[in-house]
């Protein structure tokens, strides 16, 4: 039979481009078949027993493929589970990987983590080999990485994309904060007891944040607004008793003209049921977000001292 038939080409492409020695020989590749692959350049070995057809480029999740590869054991966890799903401020140029036991040395850009809790129901595993954490766990592994603002960002996200529910997040917190676990104090503390909806976006926590900071704690993320048409929005963050309520705009969501006069149109019924809407840009946001907080602060005691008198 051909060195590389149609069930290896099949495998590395669905892959990312490795194969463990276990998985080749399966396919029915042979010792020195697998010898003659490596020496003629077809195949490299990344790590001990862990092949990587060279021709396949060796991107963020073929590196993922390959660790996972390596060791049954081995979970990918912290910022790689996170930019697996796609999860704001999750980059980072190692691959983080969490084991319940010893493995062999997987090179200086895999970061082992070791644990002597690593259930099954805390793992997701993909039909393309790669294992990573699931989204509730990842968020409690990061407090030990994070700063409390980009771990409550983080969980945000995860709510907004309905990849964990508050509960679920909560449960495993309380399941793994044992005392003197590293992260478990901050993660007792940024993800239990959250309240109000998801933020779209890591601006909208830091402007929350930001204006709590400086005594305006009616502030709570997405109420919501009834409009004189029926239908029902939740703006971005407000304070209901008041009807005062902020829209963070992002550039790249608010580009498209269809978007933008959907906008306008939202905010016009929102005035027009007595209520007031303010916009701020996310850059503004990154910027200036001190003046942003006075502004909102100014415009928000206005509204509140009108409705007093």
């Amino acid at each position: 039979m051909p060195l590389f038939n149609d069930r290896l080409a099949h495998w590395f492409r669905e892959h990312h481009g490795v194969a463990a020695t276990v998985d080749l020989c399966r396919l029915g590749l042979s010792t020195s078949q697998r010898k003659t692959l490596v020496s003629s350049g077809v195949i490299e070995e990344l790590f001990e027993g862990v092949y990587h057809l060279v021709s396949t480029p060796l991107d963020f999740e073929a590196r993922c493929a390959a660790v996972c590869a390596a060791d049954e054991s081995v979970v990918t966890s912290c910022f790689t589970a996170g930019s697996l799903l796609h999860l704001r401020r999750c980059g980072n140029p190692r691959i983080h990987a969490t084991t319940n036991r010893l493995t062999k040395p997987l090179g200086r850009l895999v970061v082992i983590h070791r644990t002597m809790t690593m259930p099954s129901t805390d793992i997701v595993v993909r039909p393309d080999g790669i294992r990573h954490t699931t989204a509730d766990r990842l968020l409690f592994d990061l407090a030990r990485h994070v700063n409390a603002l980009t771990l409550e960002s983080i969980a945000e996200q995860v709510v907004d994309l309905r990849l964990a529910t508050r509960e679920q997040i909560e449960s495993t917190v309380r399941r793994l904060a044992v005392r003197g676990r590293p992260g478990g104090r901050r993660a007792r503390e940024v993800l239990l007891g959250s309240s109000g909806g998801a933020a779209d976006s890591h601006d909208e926590v830091v402007l929350l944040r930001a204006l709590h900071s400086v005594g305006l704690v009616e502030f709570v993320r997405q109420p919501e607004v009834v409009l004189p048409n029926g239908d029902v929005v939740h703006p971005d963050l407000g304070v209901p008793s008041v009807g005062f309520y902020v829209e963070v705009d992002h550039p790249e969501w608010h580009s498209e003209r269809a978007i933008s006069d959907y906008d306008k149109a939202r905010d016009r019924q929102i005035r027009l049921g007595g209520d007031e809407v303010e916009r701020v840009s996310s850059d503004h946001i990154r910027d200036d977000l001190n003046r942003v907080v006075r502004e909102i602060r100014t415009l928000y005691l206005r509204r509140a001292s009108q409705l007093r008198r």
